[in-house]
């Protein structure tokens, strides 16, 4: 068993913990709301097991799909996650257009395009950052094209409106293009060229305006409004001390805390689980970004390396705001905590993630000592770009010298 191989099991391993955790926490959390809503405690519990199962044969059928075969599919993926997000549009539910209700015989589940389309997101620049890891120090020929299907993409998930998703795949985006070998000056440029989209987000949606207030101002500013969800986050976690009240022994799950199971499970794990249980979650997800990350370094592929870093970078990225916002660091985003927050989109296309990791962590590198070389530059000589932007360019910058 090579180095990849042995990291793939480990990362299998800490993927089925979280998802076990996250499991029992749903069901503490939920049970009173599932009971006042549906006369059902384990209403929840049971939609989620369902969505797990579903979740499980996905990762499972995605780790046996060849790497390559994700090159060849990962146009035809995005032009299929652009189309659901117009769709979503127009059939969307809920006062968010975030979901499209599938038929009633699949329990009244609903799907999430932006969920599906933020690890299309990583396919499709992973492929087109291997053909064209040479041209990124150019920013017409190389950045630019890619920063205006990323654009594209945040575009139509802010319509509908979904700022903290929008967010997300692009603190993921730009962490590709960096590693992919993008000039750092040129993506610095980048983001300040996205404030005017945040801005128009902030325009069309007043409850992200005042959200983004409650932050800056402090939640004793709104306490009964737009603060009080982190406000009782902030009280269940300060009130769990050191080892927690004990599963099932929650006071915020008294309907103090609005959709407990969602967003802010996090705070539960800090009332019932202590901070013993939380800096155990984080320590998971550190331990998942780790070994991630040793997947790519043993991928067999200048691809499979971008591939599996940027599958690593989105699920480092949504548990880092998730935990930041349920703290009270960072602003209110919606964003689910991977594997632990309830929700059938998150959870399927997360472990389709972890699916495809383990597929790059299957066909890693059988050669110690054998590495990968990214793609040659086919342009003219003089049209290079500078010679400190060619070569392994993403190695370099993640892992340093290869040997």
């Amino acid at each position: 068993m090579n180095a990849a191989q042995k990291a793939g099991h480990r990362l299998w391993f800490i993927s089925l913990v979280l998802v076990g955790l996250g499991t029992v926490m749903i069901y503490s959390s939920s049970s009173v709301l599932a009971s006042v809503r549906f006369a059902d405690s384990g209403f929840y519990l049971e939609r989620q097991l369902f969505r797990l199962l579903l979740g499980l044969g996905v990762m499972v059928a995605l780790a046996h799909v060849p790497l390559e075969r994700w090159r060849q599919l990962a146009r035809g993926l995005l032009a299929l996650g652009v189309a659901c997000l117009v769709a979503v549009l127009f059939l969307g539910e809920g006062k968010t257009q975030r979901w499209i209700p599938l038929p009633s015989f699949i329990s009244g589940a609903s799907f999430q395009p932006s969920e599906f389309v933020k690890l299309v997101m990583v396919l499709y620049l992973a492929d087109v950052l291997a053909r064209k890891e040479a041209d990124l120090g150019d920013f017409r020929s190389g950045l630019l094209p890619r920063l205006v299907v990323i654009g594209l993409v945040l575009g139509l998930i802010i319509l509908q409106p979904n700022l903290g998703t929008a967010l997300a795949i692009a603190m993921i985006s730009l962490v590709l293009l960096w590693v992919g070998g993008a000039r750092t000056s040129h993506l610095l440029w980048t983001g300040l060229a996205g404030v005017p989209l945040v801005a128009f987000s902030l325009l069309i949606s007043p409850y992200q305006r005042q959200r983004l207030a409650t932050f800056f101002f402090g939640n004793d500013a709104d306490p009964l409004g737009a603060g009080y969800q982190v406000s009782q986050s902030l009280l269940g976690i300060g009130s769990g001390g050191f080892f927690g009240v004990g599963i099932g022994n929650s006071m915020q799950k008294q309907q103090f805390l609005p959709e407990p199971h969602t967003d802010f499970v996090f705070a539960f794990i800090g009332e019932e689980l202590g901070l013993v249980g939380t800096l155990a979650v984080v320590a998971l997800f550190v331990a998942f970004a780790l070994n991630g990350l040793r997947i790519a370094r043993e991928a067999p592929t200048y691809h499979g390396f971008l591939v599996a870093t940027g599958i690593t970078a989105m699920i480092s990225v949504y548990a880092v705001l998730n935990i930041g916002v349920v703290t009270g660091v960072l602003p209110t985003t919606g964003l689910p905590l991977p594997f632990i927050s309830y929700g059938g989109s998150s959870l399927v296309w997360n472990l389709g993630g972890v699916g495809i990791l383990l597929g790059v962590a299957r066909a890693g590198r059988q050669q110690p000592g054998v590495f990968w070389e990214a793609p040659k530059m086919e342009r003219p000589q003089p049209q290079r770009p500078p010679a400190d932007l060619q070569g392994q360019v993403a190695w370099r910058r993640t892992f340093g010298a290869a040997g």
